[in-house]
């Protein structure tokens, strides 16, 4: 069996005996390949738990000679025959807790040799992730299931002191998590036919063939829109309920989908047609909630990886998405004013103001061209085709940018319905 940690073990001589006095004081000379370390005894057991390292520094010196390949009496070094180049970066996790690969080894040959000083892999720093064949970002496992299984560990420890913390646990990765189980991907799939159902029914309630003689949509459609709502409320509900961040959850963005999508529904439910209507401006609040049912069909996201990947680049590329819309004002301010001083003292100009041409600038600018305001003179054509030439090189600037952070977004989401992560913090209070 391996001895405890601070336990007293017997050595040689020249080698003190490893004791709760002296375990900081000890080091150890390993030499890999040539390449020679002075550790830390200490260091080296409670950097990584299982670590080869941690448990060569726990056994006596005659059970270090037969792990090791080699010793060295001149210098008290135990050798071992493994790789230099990659040893280096060993040590360097073993002293920072950072782990880095060097660029110019093969990852299976990375990953044999960190089997061998059992390290996980997914200890592996973000930023020297491997990319496969399909371009997908990899840390020899893929990024995201590293991160995958911190939210794990980390949504467990919240749910250690709450009521009924194991119940909830196992009822928060049922609904949020559709890896976790067969009943869970059922349950998954479930919601995202009632969205596309939802979505269907509001569809076709704007066909006039379906609707009655007030123009509201037949019962079918009626039942049908009942039976998706009354499944997302539930479902909101049990999200709700289970989560021990509660402020967290209502703040996420795919919940506050959620809200939106749920809420028209109630308000119309509880606040009567006839009611609504004899209070002034009531009916423009009514048709605010009827168009926001369209929101439902981000809730899409929840259940698509390429979704959430481009939510994410959005997010990742304010700072290009601001600079385009700074380009494309300055451009069509000053296209536009251009336009209209060509343009204005034409007969039956249509370019009778700057925001008029403001509008033609931008359907310009952004190649659609509808055809609707067109240049007749000379100048005014001349400003229409360099206009057109900015605009195409505006909209092309950053793209290459975007690209790049859609591609990262696209592996870190490499897990398709990974659970949702929550905050590492402990919950001290029981809910």
């Amino acid at each position: 069996m391996e001895e405890p940690l601070l336990g007293k073990v017997h050595l040689p001589p020249y080698c003190p005996p490893l004791t709760n006095g002296n375990l900081k004081a000890h080091i150890l000379t390993i030499n890999v390949g040539g390449r020679r370390a002075k550790l830390d005894a200490e260091l080296l057991c409670s950097r990584v738990d299982g670590g080869r390292l941690g448990g060569f520094a726990r056994k006596t010196h005659v059970e270090r000679l037969t792990e090791c390949d080699a010793f060295f009496e001149g210098g008290d070094e135990y050798y071992f025959e493994r790789s230099p180049a990659i040893f280096e970066y060993i040590v360097d996790f073993y002293i920072t807790g950072k782990l880095h690969r060097p660029m110019d080894v093969c990852p299976f040959r990375l990953r044999y040799e960190l089997d061998y000083w059992r390290i996980p892999v997914h200890l592996l720093a973000s930023c020297c992730v491997i990319e496969d064949a399909s371009g997908r970002t990899r840390g020899t496992t893929p990024a995201a299931t590293t991160t995958a299984i911190a939210h794990e560990q980390c949504s467990a420890m919240l749910f250690e002191k709450v009521v009924w913390g194991k119940q909830r646990y196992a009822l928060y990765r049922f609904l949020e998590n559709p890896r976790s189980s067969m009943a869970a991907k059922v349950f998954s799939i479930s919601s995202a036919l009632f969205v596309l159902l939802s979505l269907a029914g509001l569809i076709m309630s704007s066909i006039p063939e379906l609707q009655d003689d007030q123009k509201e949509p037949i019962r079918g459609l009626i039942i049908l829109e009942y039976c998706c709502m009354i499944w997302f409320t539930l479902e909101y509900l049990a999200r709700f309920l289970v989560n021990p961040k509660k402020w967290e959850f209502v703040s996420s963005t795919l919940n506050i989908i959620d809200l939106f999508t749920i809420l028209p529904f109630i308000i119309e439910e509880f606040l009567p047609l006839k009611w609504m209507k004899e209070i002034r401006g009531a009916m423009l609040v009514i048709r605010v909630m009827r168009l926001a049912r369209v929101a439902r069909i981000f809730k899409l996201a929840r259940y698509s990886t390429g979704l959430r990947a481009f939510g994410q680049t959005m997010k990742k590329s304010a700072a290009e998405l601001s600079m385009l819309g700074m380009f494309l004002v300055t451009g069509i301010m000053l296209f536009s004013t251009a336009i209209y001083f060509f343009e204005r003292d034409e007969p039956n100009s249509k370019f009778y103001s700057i925001p008029a041409a403001c509008w033609w600038c931008v359907i310009t600018m952004t190649t659609v061209g509808y055809g609707d305001l067109v240049p007749v003179t000379t100048g005014g054509k001349v400003v229409a085709a360099v206009a057109s030439v900015c605009g195409i090189i505006v909209l092309a600037f950053p793209i290459s940018m975007i690209i790049d952070k859609f591609a990262e977004s696209t592996g870190h989401w490499g897990t398709d319905d990974e659970e949702p992560p929550l905050s590492s913090r402990r919950n001290k209070s029981k809910r």
